[in-house]
């Protein structure tokens, strides 16, 4: 793992919470059933949706009630679906890191808010996009890496526009001077991971929602966000799953504000664990907090 800046829990939730409103707004309350895992509830579905990171792995780690669970489901014949916010691999090597793991998914079963980004891009206006990203393969045509900006000779004034894809080796002291020209000059900004935060085995991660909510509270500039909870993924995940009624989608995640928030919004069931975002956390109190309520609550998946 390259150099990254850690977030606190504190800090990663205060932000949920005061940011909420550039989110979709929390479904109506339930009450959570406490389970041993999915293979308890895997008969009432006919599809799953699974996040990565805290639901199958810690980044390298993969969590080991995971491979049992992902076998569980294939054997149950479910349609799966992994829908994650990670900005800093293709779908191909997503799903390679899978299978180092364990979870032999097909490309097909693998989404991405970044799969919407050269569709959006297609859609704006003339000049560079400045990005941030660690795959300069994930960054279309059109678009600069800015990681290296002042002194790589590209002028980020002269940018159309910003895409936030991936935070690693980028800290928020690195983001100051790109904050100050779009506050000069508002433009747009495309947010491929609008995660806060991701968790690894001892820590949390910057990422790249935390940095576009930052600068639309300081610039005035309302980003697009292409991954969970926004609808647009899921309508992609799910387009050769029409058929199946959204009750009877499962999605299973980590955190209130993603995983949860985006499925019950689209009318689906949610599963939220306890091995990632809330590890060591009450997942009741922080649902009292966010208003955001789960389906279901586990130990693991």
């Amino acid at each position: 793992m390259c150099a990254r800046e850690y977030l606190t829990f504190d800090d990663s939730w205060a932000g949920y919470l005061r940011w909420s409103h550039r989110l979709p707004p929390a479904p109506p309350p339930v009450t959570p059933r406490r389970i041993s895992g999915i293979a308890e509830i895997i008969g009432d579905f006919d599809a799953v949706i699974l996040d990565n990171f805290g639901v199958l792995s810690l980044g390298p780690p993969v969590i080991p009630q995971g491979p049992a669970a992902y076998d569980c489901i294939r054997k149950a014949g479910v349609a799966v679906r992994v829908v994650s916010n990670d900005g800093s691999k293709s779908i191909a090597a997503m799903c390679e890191s899978h299978r180092a793991r364990g979870y032999m998914f097909e490309e097909s079963e693998i989404f991405a808010g970044v799969s919407l980004l050269e569709s959006m891009l297609e859609r704006g206006g003339d000049g560079f996009w400045a990005a941030i990203g660690l795959d300069p393969r994930l960054i279309p045509h059109g678009g600069h890496d800015i990681r290296g900006w002042p002194g790589d000779g590209v002028n980020i004034d002269e940018a159309c526009g910003l895409l936030l894809l991936d935070c690693d080796d980028f800290w928020r002291k690195d983001f100051a001077p790109i904050l100050e020209s779009f506050k000069r000059h508002p433009r747009p900004v495309i947010v491929g991971n609008p995660d806060l935060t991701a968790p690894y085995t001892d820590a949390m991660s910057l990422e790249p929602g935390y940095l576009a909510h930052q600068l639309a509270d300081e610039a005035g500039v309302e980003p697009v966000f292409l991954g969970k909870p926004f609808a647009p993924v899921y309508e992609l995940a799910m387009r050769d799953l029409a058929h199946i009624p959204p009750e009877r989608v499962l999605c299973v995640g980590d955190t209130l504000h993603t995983d949860v928030l985006g499925g019950r919004s689209r009318g689906m069931k949610a599963l939220l664990v306890e091995t990632g975002f809330t590890r060591g956390k009450d997942p009741l109190t922080l649902a009292e907090e966010s208003g955001i309520w789960p389906d279901f609550i586990a130990p693991s998946i």
